[in-house]
């Protein structure tokens, strides 16, 4: 988006659904950033379970 493009829609459209769509789309990229954090804390929570879970099945055979 350009500025000259952002200006002629706040004089055509009006401001507050350009600003509406504006907010839109900051949300949607939030919501696809969050997402992608989720995914690896739960792989990475996966993964320490797997090796907690190793950890206790070695120190159970030592016992």
């Amino acid at each position: 988006m350009n500025y000259e493009t952002v200006m002629q829609a706040i004089t055509t459209v009006g401001f507050p659904i350009v600003m509406c769509l504006i907010l839109y789309w900051h949300i949607q990229k939030q919501d696809e950033n969050h997402k992608a954090e989720i995914d690896k804390l739960s792989d990475a929570v996966s993964n320490n379970t797997l090796v907690l879970q190793k950890l206790c099945d070695i120190l159970d055979r030592k016992e």
